[in-house]
């Protein structure tokens, strides 16, 4: 009996030191996963802050877009300012006389 004893205690001890190396293998795997996670949360992070920056520009660019005359607009603007300086001339040259 103190055989069997003996045998069940050395097979305690083995599963017991089996399970030892079991856990510190997977609190290494966790420690390692957990700085993965922390690593692409970081990465994560940083895209998002450069994503609002894109979208905020992209945002600035459509207002400046709107906002910004045409090619025809700036023709019409110059025309109707040289008609405003010709008739001014005009108005001088009758005035001078």
């Amino acid at each position: 009996m103190a055989f069997e004893d003996q045998d069940i205690y050395a097979r305690i001890i083995a599963k017991a030191n089996l399970l030892a190396q079991r856990y510190e293998a997977l609190q290494k795997l966790k420690e390692e996963a957990d700085a993965k996670i922390a690593s692409l949360q970081a990465e994560l992070e940083a895209r998002d802050r450069e994503l609002r920056l894109i979208r905020q520009e992209a945002e600035y660019l459509r207002t400046a877009a709107v906002i910004s005359p045409d090619r025809d607009q700036i023709e019409e603007t110059r025309a109707i300012i040289s008609g405003i300086v010709r008739e001014i001339d005009r108005c001088i040259a009758d005035l001078s006389d």
